[in-house]
């Protein structure tokens, strides 16, 4: 993408990798010494505990005396051993939500095991291309395609046909690894993917041509102040606005403040800057979840204006979805918790690696 450049250096034992444009972080991800449950794309035999009729659902023994929860209890009996993915961020003190519809995101494609049909990001509208991707997989010589789905992705608009099929066939080798093993025991199959593994999975311009491997190479943007500057509930705006952000147990509240000009046109304005800003600001922190914002001043003819610009400022990772407005004029967004929430804890290990 144009303006933007990926940067990762060595963090801890593993790495931090952060994508700048026009010397901004827009993404990040960090190998942190974890404070939480098992990360969302983790790969499980786990144990049904108990069956809850009246909850339609299931308790699961995981690995290292975890519980997770599993909508729908169909078929399942206590002691049976099955395969399980885990599909959200769960605090520390909470289960782990798991499901038995297993995937395998690679770069360019993501296999499903239940839902087996061929299918399309909405990026992909060319009919043409959409057939040629059709053909990969039917001259795929690989009978194991029969038993998965497969969505494309994004990426696949404009990739090599050599490049999906090599991410096709990672993903149906993990795919076979995983549902050929032993439900001998409950333990952990697959880890989730490390911080390098997610940006090449997620950002399309993850490749060797455009990114910068090497130590102190954060230091020519000031990521690491930039990422310390999320500890702040104030994010200051532009033209003088600021939003203040605040996660609680049942949702994140965003309140737009505007300046001290409190005519509707500078209030339009702040309002503006402040939904630009949003989608980042959710995605650097790591928020999920329900999402209330308290808008500034705004007629309500503007309302569609502000969600398209909200939608244009998000990534296709944020997965950002309007729920509506409420009766006071307030923003209701749903995202789902995918990202590894950033507190104290994670702040105190980027001060520790800088001072090291």
């Amino acid at each position: 993408m144009k303006n933007e450049i990926v940067l990762a250096e060595p963090f801890l034992d593993g790495s931090a990798v952060a994508l700048i444009k026009n010397g901004i972080i827009e993404d990040f991800f960090a190998d942190f010494i974890s404070s939480q449950n098992h990360l969302v794309g983790t790969i499980f035999v786990g144990e049904v505990d108990r069956v809850s009729k009246g909850l339609n659902s299931s308790f699961i023994k995981l690995p290292d005396a975890k519980t997770g929860f599993l909508r729908g209890n169909k078929a399942l009996n206590s002691g049976d051993k099955i395969l399980l993915q885990s599909t959200h961020f769960t605090p520390i003190d909470k289960a782990i939500v798991v499901t038995q519809n297993i995937s395998f995101k690679g770069r360019y494609i993501i296999l499903t095991s239940k839902n087996k049909r061929i299918s399309f990001s909405k990026i992909i509208k060319d009919k043409n291309r959409r057939l040629e991707l059709l053909e990969l997989v039917e001259n795929f010589g690989d009978s194991r395609i029969k038993n998965v789905g497969i969505i494309f992705r994004s990426i696949c608009l404009d990739s090599s046909s050599k490049k999906i099929l090599k991410d096709l066939s990672e993903q149906l080798l993990k795919h076979h690894n995983v549902f050929n093993s032993k439900l001998n025991s409950i333990c952990q199959l697959v880890k989730a993917p490390n911080a390098l593994q997610k940006a090449y999975i997620e950002w399309n311009n993850f490749d060797d041509q455009h990114i910068t491997k090497e130590k102190g190479c954060f230091d020519d943007f000031s990521i690491w102040e930039q990422i310390l500057e999320l500890k702040k509930k104030m994010v200051n705006l532009p033209s003088g606005g600021n939003l203040i952000i605040e996660k609680t147990q049942a949702f994140v509240a965003i309140d737009i403040n505007t300046a001290k000009n409190n005519s509707l046109s500078s209030a339009f304005k702040v309002n503006v800057e402040a939904i630009k800003e949003i989608p980042r600001q959710l995605r650097l922190r790591g928020l999920g979840g329900k999402i209330i914002i308290e808008m500034g001043p705004l007629l309500k003819k503007y309302r569609k204006k502000i969600e398209e610009i909200l939608l244009y400022n998000s990534l296709s990772s944020d997965k950002l979805r309007i729920a509506g407005w409420t009766n006071l004029g307030n923003l209701e967004l749903e995202k789902p918790r995918e990202r590894f929430p950033l507190s104290n804890f994670e702040f105190d290990q980027i001060e520790k690696n800088l001072n090291e």
